[in-house]
């Protein structure tokens, strides 16, 4: 009876060892995608790695107080800036802390942005600021569902 007491134990303890590196792994590989959206959004505009990284039926809040429940949006600010044109705005964030649910397919990352605009005059303002993201694993991919 002892024995199986420490099997019993043992199995335990290895299971959540285990539990908590695949946590861990899955914290890891949400953190790998949000920095390469931001490396995307600097190198290519936020929209058009927008459209890499959002499922389709994403929801968006814009400045005001509209969702936004779809790809239009994102597709529409892709097409006024064809040819590799860039909109007059950059925008880069890094996550500061990163959570994935249990069952492994939610997760969200928060952290801080910063945004560089053009003013009416041609120089850059610069904002910085709080964001946060939903992400969901679609088909063992992660894409954003709420930015």
């Amino acid at each position: 009876m002892k024995h199986i007491s420490i099997i019993c134990l043992l199995t335990i303890s290895c299971h959540q060892a285990l539990k908590n590196s695949s946590a861990e792994s899955l914290k890891q590989e949400l953190q790998a995608v949000e920095q390469a959206f931001s490396d995307a959004s600097a190198q290519k505009g936020f929209y058009p790695a927008m459209l890499d990284v959002a499922a389709d039926d994403i929801a968006l809040f814009d400045s005001g107080d509209t969702v936004l429940h779809d790809m239009a949006f994102i597709k529409e600010n892709v097409r006024k800036y064809p040819d590799g044109t860039r909109p007059p705005f950059t925008i880069t964030w890094k996550a500061e802390k990163i959570e994935v649910a249990a069952s492994g397919d939610l997760g969200y990352t928060y952290g801080w942005y910063t945004m560089t605009i053009k003013d009416s005059q041609g120089r850059d303002k610069t904002t910085k600021g709080l964001y946060n993201s939903v992400w969901k694993k679609i088909n063992g991919v992660w894409k954003l569902v709420m930015d």
